[in-house]
């Protein structure tokens, strides 16, 4: 990719949200069975069909996707960049906020995938626990797994950051988009390059990014 294009695709996350539940690839009309499938909460990209496509190029079964609904918590940035230079998704316990999130549903072997992804034993560690949730059309779960971010969430004056783009509500945390957020990372971390450079090194340079995410959870940013 040029740097346009992987600046671009790094301001993206988390990706093409879908306005509702779906099922990944499975032909119009299919339905599958929930059974022997783990829920997944899917914080921010994984819920993306350009996503899933890209870490299920090849499926064992189709994935379905389901609107949820998590309370008492809000959906903020991981104080690490991803891969691709973006900031991820990380979860922060926040009483009385509503966030309009999904579950996917895993067979054993997607289960594992997704955790090569999400690189579990490095950046997040994977529980199945007991959270504030219900699922569309299936309703409260008694357990869901989540990938927890060992990074910490991002901050601002003391307070982890809302992604924009996960809606949410009674959410009295500063909120900022994708692109907002990495052009604040930019300026307190790495001022002397453009912000091109800057996001196809942490793309593209794993000691680079390792070291600036290691800057980035022990920066307590003040508002810009």
């Amino acid at each position: 990719m040029s740097r346009q294009d992987v600046v671009r695709h790094a301001e993206a996350y988390p990706f093409d949200l879908p306005e509702g539940s779906y099922l990944f690839g499975a032909v119009p009309g299919h339905r599958t069975d929930l059974e022997d499938r783990v829920p997944v909460l899917a914080l921010g990209s994984n819920a993306a069909p350009s996503q899933l496509a890209r870490k299920f190029p090849r499926l064992d079964a189709p994935i379905p996707v389901a609107r949820a609904v998590l309370q008492d918590h809000a959906v903020v940035y991981s104080a690490h960049f991803s891969k691709y230079g973006s900031l991820p998704a990380s979860l922060t316990r926040l009483e009385g906020a509503l966030a309009y999130v999904f579950v996917t549903w895993l067979t054993p072997t997607q289960l594992l995938r997704m955790h090569e992804t999400e690189g579990v034993g490095d950046r997040y560690d994977y529980r199945e626990t007991e959270l504030p949730i219900t699922v569309e059309e299936v309703g409260a779960l008694p357990r869901v797994g989540v990938y927890l971010g060992r990074a910490g969430p991002l901050q601002v004056a003391g307070r982890p950051v809302r992604i924009a783009e996960v809606p949410t509500i009674r959410c009295p945390l500063p909120a900022l988009t994708q692109p907002a957020a990495l052009r604040l990372a930019h300026r307190r971390l790495a001022s002397h390059l453009p912000f091109e450079e800057f996001i196809t090194r942490l793309a593209g340079d794993e000691i680079y990014r390792r070291e600036m995410s290691a800057r980035l959870r022990e920066l307590d940013t003040a508002p810009a």
